[in-house]
């Protein structure tokens, strides 16, 4: 058949679908996104994230730099939001795996030593930018990270403001200026 035979392969619901894998999805995934407010993550403290219909976590290290990775040790896919920071590393809190934060295991208590290099858990570009915590959730290397000078000043203000809406960041965005 002809290309003009056939039917596209794309329909309405799938542009309106941001979760991994999906057409928006994979498109948004390609740029930084701002996942969370700084002041949320306090140092040493952790916090769970749902973005796009996917689930991550963010720590803040000692140095108070942020970190995002998977939600789940791949041991028992505990949730990592529930264990501790220690240094700049995350520790599982049921088993005590602990991962650095470009999402290496460093530690397996009770498990042989050469085992720990074979595990790693996703972890994901970070930048602190403006009073949000953004990340970059795609595949390979991030695009360069955007700047705002306009925004950088002494005299500008900056308020952040955070809502849930069951949609999608392009329904959004449509819809914004609509407040009826």
């Amino acid at each position: 058949a002809s290309a003009k035979d056939q039917k596209s392969t794309v329909s309405f619901r799938d542009v309106g679908a941001t979760g991994p894998g999906t057409l928006a999805g994979r498109y948004l995934r390609l740029y930084w996104q701002p996942v969370c407010h700084s002041v949320d993550v306090a140092v040493k403290k952790t916090k769970q994230l749902r973005i796009m219909g996917e689930d991550f976590m963010v720590y803040r290290g000692e140095s108070g730099e942020p970190h995002v990775m998977a939600p789940r040790c791949p041991h028992r896919a505990m949730p990592l939001h529930a264990g501790w920071v220690e240094g700049e590393e995350i520790r599982c809190y049921y088993h005590g795996w602990k991962f650095s934060a470009e999402g290496a295991c460093t530690q397996q208590p009770a498990e042989r030593p050469d085992f720990c290099s074979k595990i790693s858990v996703r972890s994901y570009p970070t930048r602190e930018y403006l009073g949000l915590i953004f990340a970059y959730l795609g595949d390979g290397e991030p695009p360069e990270f955007p700047h705002y000078p306009a925004f950088e000043t002494d005299n500008a203000l900056i308020m952040h403001d955070t809502y849930i809406r069951a949609c999608n960041f392009f329904n959004n965005l449509e819809n914004v200026g609509d407040l009826s």
